[in-house]
Formats: structure tokens, C-alpha cells, sequence
């Protein structure tokens, strides 16, 4: 009897352990679900992006490219190129202009500012009226506290969205008289964001334009499309390629943009005779004429957008240091041009020059707007005291020489006088051969 009932017990055996193994079947089968549920909803997020290129895309608004690109960000907002223009409304330390100051050109006052741009050369003003905005006729400049007449020769009021507007806020539209930003912002050099935020993994990069991932030409544009002068094709009567704002780093400005050329007639009077920049902000018509253009050494070559330059030692001089920041080169000085231009020995004019700079003699400050020596030559070439001679004065034709602050004041004629007796105590005879300039 006992072994019956034990015999009864262990029929049920079978049918408890088929039991746990559907209890455990049906576990394994949910959580598979559940997984495979949470992976299909995390992967459709993932594949939540749109686009594979960048056409047609359109301005987000620096904030936007924060939210990926924090550090560059917070770079490029203590950069120049984030102050170009700043509302004084909303910021009125923005404007560094000293209105106490006496001034016989300064016909506007503090109130009427609506706009500040720039910051560090020189400060100009905006003023609004209804939809336009008016470029102010005075501008400040901080280190001389100065006022000095913009552009004395033209119009008392220029105005700002036909003249000024692409090259001093990002997004622009002058037709409909409004911007996405203030400023040089992000998109200005890397073109609208909208299709890189929405873009599809793995494509990133073709969604945005990086000058570092084009040809020496395309990336040299991007800087050019502002340091330069001209008028829209287009539409002919805006200085700066409108359409190109949103085509930067893949079409040719070209196509955009009429330059002005140092020998083509009127034009010629924004240089000097020897081909020169006479007026700043023309950097890259001067870069175009030089043989770092034909090697492919671009502006990001020398100059770092974001950051301020990265070879900063105790070595040099406040005063050099301070230039050095304002040009955000990516080395000081000599520094930056002996990390390509190497030489065993120095022979001619250089070896009285050791105690120089590259730059003082083959970037001299020539351009001007206001106040004299506002920009570099950008040309590279040594602007001989010859010229000088041969336009009839420095004041015709500037040269390295004079526009050394030691020989500022020194005859033109003993400037080649002396230059030539340089050459000629280090010069392989015969001489004439090496006379060429």
C-alpha cells in the first residue's frame, strides 16, 4: 500500500518539471521581446536622421552646434569673430567707444547706436531706422582713442544691408532685411547646419562643410568670401557674394563674386602701384598674388579660427604677445615662418636682420581705413624702397623699409642706397646676375 501511494507521487515528477521548463520557456521568450523591443525602439532613434549631404540645408543657429560641440563653442565665443557685432540693447558694454571724447567727426550720438561692430582695431556703429540699418559715419578706435570719418570720400550713411550685412552677421537675407545671428558664427565658414543635425549615422561629415577637408582654393574661399572686396554677381550692388553664404567650401566664388583686380581701372585705387592692399579686410586679394596660393598654404595654415595662438612662452615681449593674439597665428612670429622656411645661414639683407621679424620685413602694415597701419600685407613679397622712388614718395608707394618705425623717417634713397651695399658685401660676383628684384 505504502509503495503504491510512493509510486503516485513520482507520476508527478514529469509533469512539474515540464511545468518549470514552459515557466522558464515563456520567461526567456518575454525577456527576448522586451530586449528585442527596447533594441528596435533605440535603433529607430538612432536611424532618426534624414539627410546624406548638405544641399539645401538650412541655419540653425551656433547654440544649435553647442549642444555637440561644446569646447569649439566656448572657443569661438571669446573669439573676435563672435564680437563682430554685438546689439548694445542687449549687451551695452559692447560699445567701447569713448562718446566723451570731443570729436569734430563724430556727428551721432550714444543714443542713436543700435549696433556695435567690431571690437578690436576700430569700433563702427549701426543705427536703425524702420527695417534698415545705417552704418554710422565715425568710427572708434581703441587703442588711440581716436574718431576717426568712415570712408570720408562716400555717402554720410552707408547702408549696412547692402554694404556690410553678409560679412558681419551669419544667415543673412537683405531682401527680406533679416538674420538667423549675429556675428561670424559657426555657419558662416561651415555653411548651414539644419542637415547635419538631422543627419543619418555615418554621415556626419558630408553633412557640414571643414575647411581642413578641402583643396588649398575651396578652403582659402571660405575666408576670402569676407577678407576681400567686390559686388555680388547677381545682383550687382551687394558688396559680398550673397548666394555663396550658402554654397561656401563646395562651389567656386568665383562664380559669386566679382573681385577687385589691381589693374583693371578704377578699381586699381583700393592698391598700392606694386599690386598691395591699400585698404584692410583685402587679405585674400593679396594672398592670391602670392606664392604661398600656388603651393597651397592657406589661411588655416597660419591662423587658428577658434583659438587664440597656442605658442605662448614667457619669452616674448607683452607687446608681441598681444599682436600675436590679435593675429590668432598658430605660432609667433618668426616661429610660425621658420617652421617651413628653414635656411643653414643667413646671407644678404637678412643677416643684418637677425634681430627682426620675418613679418616686420615681407607682411609690413600697408593697409589702412581711418588710422594708418590697420592690416599686413598678405602678399608676402618685400615691398622694395625702389617703388618708392619710382611712384615719386612713400606717401605714392609705401615700402618695408620706411615702414619700419626705426627707418620711418629715413630718405627713401638711402634706404636703396643701403639695401644695395647689403647685398652687394654678400653676393657672389657677378652682381648684375643677382640684381633682378
Amino acid at each position: 500500500m505504502k509503495l503504491k501511494r510512493d509510486f503516485s507521487k513520482l507520476h508527478w515528477i514529469p509533469v512539474i518539471i515540464s511545468l518549470v521548463f514552459l515557466i522558464a520557456l515563456v520567461v526567456v521568450i518575454a525577456t527576448t521581446f522586451m530586449l528585442r523591443k527596447d533594441l528596435i525602439h533605440e535603433e529607430s532613434i538612432q536611424l532618426a536622421g534624414k539627410f546624406k549631404d548638405r544641399f539645401d540645408a538650412t541655419f540653425v543657429g551656433s547654440e544649435t552646434c553647442k549642444k555637440c560641440h561644446e569646447r569649439t563653442y566656448l572657443e569661438w565665443k571669446t573669439s573676435l569673430h563672435s564680437r563682430m557685432m554685438r546689439d548694445v540693447k542687449v549687451d551695452p558694454l559692447a560699445n567701447i567707444g569713448n562718446f566723451s571724447s570731443p570729436s569734430e567727426v563724430r556727428t551721432f550720438s550714444e543714443s542713436e547706436v543700435a549696433y556695435t561692430l567690431g571690437s578690436q582695431w576700430r569700433q563702427q556703429y549701426l543705427k536703425k531706422q524702420g527695417d534698415d540699418l545705417l552704418v554710422l559715419p565715425a568710427s572708434y578706435h581703441f587703442n588711440t582713442d581716436k574718431w576717426t570719418p568712415y570712408y570720408p570720400d562716400e555717402p554720410e550713411q552707408r547702408e549696412w544691408w547692402t554694404e556690410c550685412a553678409g560679412c558681419h552677421a551669419t544667415g543673412v537675407d537683405p531682401k527680406k532685411k533679416n538674420f538667423v545671428e549675429m556675428g561670424v558664427a559657426c555657419e558662416a565658414c561651415h555653411g548651414p547646419g539644419s542637415n547635419h543635425v538631422e543627419a543619418i549615422p555615418g554621415f556626419e561629415i558630408p553633412t557640414i562643410i571643414s575647411a581642413s577637408r578641402l583643396n588649398s582654393a575651396l578652403s582659402a574661399q571660405i575666408c576670402g568670401s569676407c577678407h576681400t572686396r567686390g559686388h555680388d554677381k547677381k545682383e550687382k550692388k551687394y558688396a559680398y557674394p550673397v548666394d555663396y553664404q550658402t554654397h561656401k567650401g563646395e562651389a567656386n566664388l568665383q562664380l559669386y563674386f566679382n573681385e577687385v583686380k589691381p589693374d583693371n581701372g578704377e578699381e586699381s585705387k583700393y592698391f598700392w602701384p606694386s599690386g598691395e592692399s591699400k585698404y584692410s579686410n583685402q587679405q585674400y586679394l593679396d594672398w592670391k598674388q602670392s606664392e604661398h596660393a600656388k603651393v597651397g598654404v592657406v589661411c588655416a595654415t597660419c591662423h587658428s579660427v577658434h583659438q587664440s595662438r597656442t605658442d605662448i612662452t614667457a619669452s616674448v615681449d607683452s607687446s608681441n604677445l598681444l599682436m600675436a593674439i590679435r593675429s590668432k597665428t598658430r605660432l609667433f612670429e618668426d616661429r610660425l615662418c621658420k617652421s617651413c622656411h628653414t635656411t643653414v645661414q643667413y646671407r644678404s639683407v637678412h643677416r643684418i636682420h637677425t634681430f627682426g621679424s620675418c613679418v616686420r620685413c615681407h607682411m609690413p602694415r600697408v593697409a589702412s581705413i581711418g588710422e594708418a597701419g590697420d592690416a599686413h600685407s598678405h602678399t608676402f613679397r618685400f615691398m622694395y624702397p625702389q617703388a618708392s622712388l619710382k611712384a615719386g614718395g612713400i606717401d605714392k608707394q609705401p615700402n618695408a623699409c620706411n615702414s619700419c618705425h626705426h627707418h620711418k623717417d629715413t630718405p627713401v634713397d638711402a634706404m636703396v642706397g643701403f639695401l644695395e651695399a647689403a647685398k652687394k658685401n654678400d653676393m657672389p660676383l657677378p652682381f648684375t646676375v643677382h640684381k633682378k628684384q
